[in-house]
Formats: structure tokens, C-alpha cells, sequence
């Protein structure tokens, strides 16, 4: 198998020839410190930032192309090495509605580089879009304070404003089509590491009803869909799988049993990530890293439905020693994996 049959099968709950390894971000720093060399990046990373790298794949053996897709968050933004992350919420009522203004989905501008990439390397490398269905970029918009104002006094708003970041999102998915994209990975996190963030009676209520609208469009387009929330989304994930999700990650160890999940959710979902960012990837030892690597391969990868990965990203914190000990690792057990 090449990388995009060993994803797709794995995403279909059909067992690949190893364990896929795929990944939502590799660092700008990062890649440059595993490639030895300087690279071209813009000077600022906005969130429709393209940072995807064959040449990359190429060495450590990655089996997806990512190009990420994501909306603004209406907040004021504080600039990280990492990305954008919130400081202040600009939506609190009907009338901020009218700061929601996107780009347009219909620019060729915003595909042209993935569309370049995808013509030189699509027919071997699963190739993934990263949206937003709108359930994260609704509450980084409100913040958390106010978004629990919203939930009980203003629902219609939110409702409003979760179906204006998934039209955007929609409208993407349309012209992503034909362009040889084989899967959404949706950035949706609804959880903290002690639990998630709405009850589930707030969940099935407002929410799954809204992320079933957007699961209906993924559908419709022939994609599969991974879905990505840090924390604890148990509470959630049958309602998940009746939604339509194929893969959940990235099962953020000390929130999530992995292990359990797997009994659990056995040829039912895709599971995908788990390697530690918290501790393992950037406080940990090669050593350490070996062994979790190792046994997430042969007990989650036996038969098939994972997918290895960081248990978020490859950030810039996190030790290079230790990613090359993860990478070589995968090289040496993943075709041990899926028996």
C-alpha cells in the first residue's frame, strides 16, 4: 500500500498494510531543525497559513498532506510561535454579528498553493483539509464566560453564529472537491482535560444538531471525517459516531484511556494520536518515547482502526531528539502494527 490507500483504509475501518502515521501540523522551527535547513515561511501565520512540506513526508516517513482551511476567530489575537491564540472576544451581541465578515471561499488564491502541492504528490499521500464545523470558533469568538451568558439568554445567537462559521466551511468543502482532497479533519475542541465543556443535555440539543447539518455536507462530498477536540469528549463520542465521524483525535492521555477506547469503540471509530505532547515529546526521553510508541502499535494498532500521532501537533516545544526517536520508532514497529 501507499500512504493514501493505508489512511483511507484505516479511516474505513479496514485494516492497512501498518499503521498509518499522519499528523494535523509539523512546526515551521520544527521542520526546519528535522530537515536541517532554512525554509520559506510567510511572516506571519494566519489561520488559512499552508504549511505543508513533501519533502518532510519524504524523510520521517509521514503518510498526509494538511492544508488547513480555518476561519477567523472574531477576538482580539495574540500572535504565539504556534499560531493565533484568543485574548479577548469581539461577539456579545446580535449587533457584533455584523464583524463576521470571511474570506471568500470562492478565491482561487486560497487553493492555489494545495492545488499545486496535490498535482505533484496526491496520488501518494492521503491529502486532508483542516476546518472548522464551528463549535470551537464559536466559543474562541464569544469566550467561554460569555458563551455560557449566550447558551442560556441569546441561543438563537449562538445558533447564528455557529451557522455562519459552518457555511464558510461548507462553501470550502465545495470547491475542495474536485481537487483530489480525501478527508476533513475538523479542529473542534468541546472539552477540557476533567470533562467536556457543555452537558450533554446542551450537546444533543443545540450542538449535534448544528455539527449534523455540517456532517451532512462532509457526507455529501464523499469525504471522511477525523474529528480533533483536546480533553475529555467521552460523554460525546456516540453521539459523534451517530453524527458521522470516522476518526477521533487526538485522545489526549490523561484525559482519555486509549486502551479502553479501543475495547470500547472496536471497528466503530478510528482512533487517532496519543503520543504525548504533555510529557513524553517534550520533557520525556528517547527512550520513553520508544516504548509508548511501541506499545500504542501493537495493542491499539492490532487489527486496525488507528492511526499514529502526537497527542495534538508537532510543536515547536517539543524536543527534536524526541521526535526523531518517535519517528524512528514508528519506522521500526509499525509494520508490526494491524496483526
Amino acid at each position: 500500500m501507499n500512504s493514501k490507500e493505508r489512511v483511507m483504509c484505516a479511516l474505513r475501518g479496514v485494516k492497512p498494510d501498518c499503521v498509518p502515521f499522519v499528523e494535523t501540523r509539523v512546526d515551521p522551527v520544527l521542520q526546519e531543525a528535522l530537515l536541517g535547513k532554512k525554509l520559506q515561511f510567510p511572516d506571519t501565520i494566519t489561520h488559512t497559513t499552508q504549511l505543508c512540506n513533501p519533502d518532510l513526508n519524504e524523510l520521517i516517513g509521514l503518510d498526509n498532506l494538511q492544508f488547513r482551511f480555518l476561519p477567523p476567530i472574531f477576538a482580539e489575537l495574540h500572535a504565539s510561535a504556534d499560531g493565533l491564540v484568543p485574548t479577548k472576544p469581539l461577539l456579545r451581541t446580535e449587533a457584533d454579528v455584523s464583524k463576521m465578515t470571511f474570506p471568500d471561499p470562492n478565491d482561487p488564491a486560497l487553493y492555489r498553493e494545495a492545488e499545486a502541492v496535490i498535482n505533484a504528490h496526491g496520488d501518494r499521500y492521503a491529502v486532508g483539509a483542516t476546518l472548522r464545523s464551528g463549535i470551537s470558533a464559536t466559543h474562541m469568538s464569544f469566550g467561554l464566560e460569555g458563551l455560557s451568558y449566550a447558551l442560556v439568554d441569546s441561543p438563537g445567537l449562538v445558533e447564528t453564529v455557529f451557522r455562519k462559521y459552518s457555511s464558510w466551511a461548507i462553501a470550502v468543502m465545495k470547491n475542495l472537491k474536485n481537487m483530489g482532497f480525501d478527508f476533513i479533519w475538523t479542529a473542534d475542541d468541546m472539552a477540557y482535560k476533567a470533562g467536556p465543556m457543555f452537558s450533554p443535555e446542551m450537546f444533543r440539543g443545540l450542538f449535534k444538531p448544528l455539527m449534523r447539518e455540517f456532517a451532512e455536507a462532509v457526507k455529501s462530498h464523499g469525504f471522511l471525517w477525523i474529528l480533533h477536540s483536546d480533553g475529555d469528549v467521552s460523554t460525546y463520542i456516540d453521539d459523534l459516531i451517530d453524527i458521522g465521524i470516522d476518526g477521533l483525535h487526538p485522545i489526549e492521555p490523561g484525559a482519555m484511556d486509549i486502551e479502553q477506547l479501543k475495547r470500547d469503540y472496536v471497528g466503530r471509530l478510528c482512533l487517532v494520536g496519543n503520543i504525548d505532547l504533555h510529557y513524553t515529546l517534550t520533557r520525556g526521553t528517547p527512550e520513553e518515547v520508544d516504548a509508548e510508541v511501541k506499545r500504542r502499535i501493537e495493542v491499539i494498532g492490532a487489527g486496525g482502526g488507528y492511526m499514529i500521532s502526537s497527542a495534538n501537533s508537532l510543536t515547536s516545544y517539543c524536543k527534536v531528539e524526541n521526535v526523531w526517536a518517535m519517528i524512528n520508532a514508528i519506522k521500526a514497529y509499525r509494520g508490526k502494527g494491524c496483526c
